[in-house]
């Protein structure tokens, strides 16, 4: 009888402990979880919302982009002498 009621007594114990260590762990990784998913959020709103001080094109009107590939690209060269004082 005495055998039964320690083995009952320790196996009780260890399944509480058990219990206990898994809540801790699950509460924890889902913990990781909603601040990852906040994070994201946060980043998410954060590029969609307008940043002061920023210029948005949406639209180049044709008439810039044929004036643009008109222009010469590089520059011109321009020759020149050092002069001495």
């Amino acid at each position: 009888m005495g055998f039964i009621f320690k083995f009952l007594l320790i196996a009780i114990a260890l399944s509480w402990i058990f219990s206990k260590l898994l809540q801790f762990f699950l509460k924890s990784k889902l913990k990781q979880f909603v601040d990852h998913a906040n994070n994201l959020k946060r980043e998410e709103d954060f590029r969609k919302k307008p940043q002061k001080d920023t210029i948005n094109v949406d639209h180049i009107p044709q008439e810039y982009q044929e004036k643009k590939s008109k222009e010469i690209r590089g520059g011109d060269y321009i020759d020149y002498e050092e002069v001495k004082e």
